[in-house]
């Protein structure tokens, strides 16, 4: 008999790595996030995946998820060089 089968495996997008270096196949894309999860790889809402590798590379990627920092200063702050009693 020939059949189809379709199944899913986890795999970095910034270094390609695959989980445990072993392809595991799973059912369904959610058992693979979880299991990702589980083992400490980070998987977004879009299904990209990090794996836990610390280089500059994955570093630049967990960046690019972080929002864009709050501005520094709010509207009417005194800055650190003035003297409020001037």
């Amino acid at each position: 008999m020939i059949r189809a089968l379709t199944f899913h495996t986890v795999t970095c997008d910034v270094c390609g790595d695959k989980e445990d270096e072993e392809i595991i196949l799973f059912d369904t894309p959610e058992i693979a996030a979880d299991t990702a999860r589980r083992s400490g790889w980070l998987v977004t809402a879009d299904h990209r995946v990090i794996c836990p590798t610390t280089d500059r590379p994955h570093r630049a990627a967990l960046d690019a998820l972080l929002p864009p920092p709050p501005d520094a200063e709010a509207t009417g702050q005194l800055t650190f060089d003035t003297d409020p009693s001037t």
